[in-house]
């Protein structure tokens, strides 16, 4: 038998073994689902904070990128506030330490890829990081590299924002990369057109039309495009994207577009373009500055506009509120982007002109449309020392009746204890136009803050005028001052003395021969101008003949003290009225002829563009000048800026207030060069920068009032036509403040016109002397480089040689490479921009009179040979369909805005002269103050062989001129995660 209680014990012990091993299996695996939980959560939770990192990433990548679509420079708190912006809908579950840091210097890269593909652009680069932390302490850091590049606009030989015409030209062969912002109309002359780089279009290349809809050269072949391998390739008429078809017709793609020719898209044109290997395209992306906010035709020009600073008792500006004068205020004021972009706050000189002294930048008082109270650039046509009030006619008002501004003396040496150099009087007599209105004149530095953005300004105008006002006279007229005194009943004290010229003064110590800013002359240049008025002498013949206006011949004391009543030229009768001869004259020898009496008067010429609505001299009376094209000129001496800003006259100026040691040239601020503005808005009633007379097209004698397809330049959809009728007597068409332009068929004697300022918003500024301009071009370092840009809301004339002395060589056939032009890659070779409403070129030998004594007869205006070497931005006409009345250009040429190869504009007879231009052409906007239809080439002008060139040296971000723009385009990479 078998004693079964041991197997009992021993089961029991199995039992209770293998239940505690059952039980630390279920503790483990207790214990190991809680750790695997936990990893688990600690996984959820990090990827939630990563989730929460790249949110907090990608709103930092899209707030930087929205603030370098609008700014080329951010300042400082704009970058804080990519830095500060909270995460939307994760910042009370996350905390976040945003980061934003430049990680690089400047480079200069070319880039690839993108719609900048080729071009050279200045590059930052930046790092964004972000540090997310969640509630429990888990944290994520994840860091994205931005690559900002800025594109400078003059990296383009051609750029266009609107349609680009180039239409049967002699051989174009410009360089340079091409593109439009609409369409490309190429049509080329038998010698044919020439591209050495990327040809682009937001729209599309027509080549059987021109953008009047003329169809006179759809069979020319001449248009030769470059391959990747440098060799030319043809595009054939039928080989442009679009292909003429018929209005009507179902495949016109411009149906609705009526004034666009009509057109059916070319379906072989990929194909046949491949030939160019990438050169050639059109329906690009467009390409956009910063300032371009929609599609409205003219945003652009509001870069050369003024700029709109809150008015308040501290001194602002004033605008035009749909035609009214008012205060600018915090809902009318610049925007950022808009203030960085306007030339006149580039670092430099800002020089304006207005009617009254608080039409004047920073002048206004904020309360209504007055100035404020203490000093603010000076008048001109008032009491002698610019303080603002008249002279009054009343023997006991003042001693010196006369109107104008007498400048403040200088020193003629360093060395010197007196101020000697005294510069002539304004003829305020002769700036004053009559009425309610006053001439002011503010010249001031201009400067901003690269941390906030800030733009400061200083009055620099009693300093600076003090270099003269006046074009130097010429030793010719053996000029001398007129001294004396007056009593205050008009009674000539000292009769001899008032005859008697003191000595003539030396080239050295000529008063005026420092002007920079010049405003009113002695003398006319050239043939002799009809005096049908009775207003000049002249005398000499052919080039050195001189135009003057002689107050009185010989010492005749009874006409000073009189008022010059009889034997006088015109404007004298009334002693109370005509006091210019007292206050103004010099005694100068004409003809041989000493102590003949003369006068300073303002600069005026003629533009035949301007002032004709038709190219036929049939239609316009002989032996008189239309108003309309009469320009009044502030003439800029680039030599003697030069001078001044180079420190010639440094420690010569006298102390004034705002420089108790007197101005120099290190006074004026400069960001790689000085930018000089000029804004001259005399006669403009409305004061929005803008010539009111749209009416350009019509019937004889034109101005029908009636809006044509092609004159609403600034795109508001109204006629603008403020203009007075006449022409005996004129009266404004509306109400007497709001009216600036006169008809065309009001006109006046050419001696009239050459000498008495005039009422209209016609004003324009001339380059004068500039074969050297301000700058230094540093061949060792180009970052050193100090390069002279010229900008104004007017029309600008650039006259004979500029930023150049000529070109080495010029080949039998193509161009001059811009290595040719003089002087190359020396100090003197300066980068130069001129940027204004529109640009016409003078050559090296026009003179104004010839303007006035041959208004209709381009022929009569022979040019000469002529150099200019500079980036030019401007604007030109509105061109359209050739509808009647299709005035300006005879034959084809109506209703054209005459194409990239009369982008400037030119007023002589050119044919056998050469223009040679190094630059770039680009063209941004309508021009709205010389707004002349084009017309060729019968009375304006003939063209001039063009020697045209892209300076290549653009291509060189370093090599710029200051205020250039710059397209913004941000490559934005990927993000990776890091830790510190």
């Amino acid at each position: 038998m078998i004693d079964d209680r041991g197997q009992k014990g021993t089961a029991i012990v199995i039992s209770l073994f293998v239940l505690a091993l059952i039980t630390v299996f279920v503790a483990l695996a207790l214990t190991r689902s809680s750790s695997e939980a936990a990893a688990v959560g600690n996984e959820t939770a990090e990827g939630r904070t990563f989730y929460a990192a790249q949110g907090s990433l990608e709103t930092m990548t899209r707030n930087f990128n929205k603030v370098f679509e609008v700014k080329l420079n951010p300042t400082t708190a704009e970058l804080d506030a990519v830095r500060t912006t909270p995460v939307q809908g994760l910042s009370s579950d996350y905390t976040f330490l945003q980061e934003l840091d430049s990680t690089s210097t400047r480079t200069n890269v070319v880039l690839s890829g993108g719609p900048f593909s080729g071009l050279y652009a200045i590059r930052d680069n930046w790092r964004l990081r972000t540090t997310a932390t969640n509630n429990t302490g888990v944290q994520v850091q994840l860091t994205r590299n931005v690559l900002n590049n800025r594109v400078p606009i003059f990296q383009f030989g051609i750029f266009y924002d609107d349609d680009l015409e180039l239409f049967r030209p002699p051989r174009f062969s410009f360089g340079g990369r091409v593109h439009s912002n609409r369409n490309f109309f190429v049509s080329p002359g038998s010698e044919g057109v020439y591209f050495n780089s990327r040809v682009t279009a937001v729209g599309h290349i027509i080549t059987q039309t021109w953008r009047n809809w003329d169809t006179t050269d759809s069979g020319n072949q001449e248009t030769y495009i470059k391959n990747a391998s440098g060799v030319d390739k043809q595009l054939l008429p039928a080989q442009g994207s679009v292909l003429n078809t018929s209005s009507g017709a179902s495949d016109n793609i411009f149906a609705s577009q009526p004034s666009m020719p009509p057109s059916k898209l070319n379906t072989s044109f990929e194909t046949q373009s491949a030939i160019f290997d990438g050169n050639l395209k059109n329906l690009v992306a467009p390409l956009k500055l910063p300032i371009k906010i929609d599609s409205e035709q003219n945003d652009l020009i509001e870069m050369i506009k003024r700029g709109k600073k809150i008015a308040d008792t501290a001194g602002g500006d004033l605008f035009s509120n749909a035609g009214t004068l008012a205060p600018v205020t915090a809902s009318t004021q610049d925007s950022d982007i808009l203030k960085e972009e306007r030339f006149a706050n580039k670092p430099g000189i800002r020089i304006s002109l207005a009617d009254s002294k608080a039409k004047l930048p920073g002048c206004a008082s904020g309360v209504g449309t007055t100035a404020i109270s203490g000093p603010c650039g000076v008048r001109l046509d008032g009491f002698k020392d610019g303080t603002g009030p008249v002279p009054l006619p009343t023997p006991s008002a003042t001693p010196d009746r006369a109107r104008g501004y007498q400048p403040l003396g200088m020193k003629l040496t360093a060395a010197a204890t007196t101020f000697d150099y005294i510069p002539t009087r304004a003829n305020g007599e002769r700036l004053f136009t009559g009425g309610s209105r006053e001439v002011w004149i503010k010249v001031e530095t201009v400067d901003s803050n690269a941390g906030t953005g800030a733009i400061t300004t200083k009055d620099i105008t009693v300093d600076f005028l003090s270099l003269g006002i006046t074009e130097v006279a010429s030793t010719d007229l053996a000029l001398a001052a007129y001294s004396g005194t007056r009593a205050d009943n008009g009674t000539v004290t000292s009769p001899s003395a008032n005859i008697t010229a003191t000595a003539v003064q030396t080239a050295s110590t000529y008063p005026d021969s420092r002007s920079v800013i010049k405003l009113q002359r002695f003398e006319i240049f050239g043939p002799a101008i009809p005096n049908t008025g009775n207003y000049l002498y002249s005398y000499g013949s052919g080039s050195t003949a001189i135009n003057v206006v002689r107050r009185y011949s010989g010492a005749d004391a009874t006409k000073i003290a009189n008022g010059c009543a009889t034997g006088c030229t015109a404007r004298n009768a009334d002693p109370n009225t005509g006091l210019e001869q007292y206050a103004h004259l010099k005694l100068a020898t004409l003809n041989g002829t000493a102590n003949e009496a003369v006068i300073p008067f303002p600069i005026e010429l003629f533009d035949s563009r301007e002032g004709e609505y038709y190219d036929d001299d049939a239609r316009y009376t002989a032996g008189q000048v239309t108003q309309n094209g009469v320009m009044s000129l502030v003439d800029i001496d680039v030599a003697n800026l030069r001078r001044f800003l180079r420190g010639d006259y440094d420690g010569l100026f006298r102390p004034t207030t705002n420089f108790p040691s007197g101005l120099r040239s290190t006074d004026i601020p400069q960001r790689q060069g000085w930018v000089v503005y000029l804004s001259d808005r005399r006669g403009d009633a409305d004061f929005d920068g803008q010539y009111d007379m749209e009416d350009v097209y019509g019937a004889a004698p034109g101005n029908d009032g009636i809006l044509q397809i092609n004159e609403d330049t600034n795109g508001n959809g109204i006629l603008d036509a403020k203009y007075y009728s006449g022409p005996t007597a004129e009266t404004c068409v509306g109400t007497a403040t709001t009216c600036e332009a006169p008809k065309y068929s009001e006109s006046l004697t050419p001696d009239a016109a050459a000498v008495d300022d005039h009422k209209h918003y016609r004003r324009g500024v001339r380059l004068i002397n500039g074969t050297t301009i301000p700058g230094i071009y540093d061949t060792t370092t180009p970052a050193n480089t100090k390069g002279f840009t010229f900008a104004s809301e007017n029309g600008i004339y650039v006259e004979g040689n500029y930023n150049a002395t000529g070109v080495n060589s010029v080949p039998t056939t193509g161009n001059s490479a811009y290595s040719e032009y003089l002087p190359f890659n020396t100090a003197m070779h300066i980068p130069a921009s001129v940027v204004g409403d529109a640009v016409t070129v003078l050559s090296n030998a026009w003179n104004d009179a010839e303007s006035f004594a041959t208004p209709y007869s381009a022929n009569s205006r022979q040019a000469a040979n002529t150099t200019v070497r500079f980036a030019m931005i401007a604007g030109d006409a509105l061109a359209n369909k050739h509808v009647s009345p299709g005035q300006g250009g005879t034959g084809p040429w109506q209703n054209l805005n005459g194409g990239v190869h009369n982008f400037k504009r030119f007023l002589e007879t050119w044919s056998g002269d050469r223009l040679d231009f190094s630059g770039s052409l680009i063209n941004l906007f309508v021009a709205q103050n010389n707004n002349g239809t084009f017309k060729c080439c019968e009375t304006v002008y003939n063209p001039p062989v063009r020697n045209w060139v892209f300076d290549s040296t653009f291509l060189d971000p370093d090599r710029l001129p200051p205020g250039t723009p710059y397209f913004q385009y941000v490559q934005t990479t990927g993000f990776q995660r890091t830790n510190d």
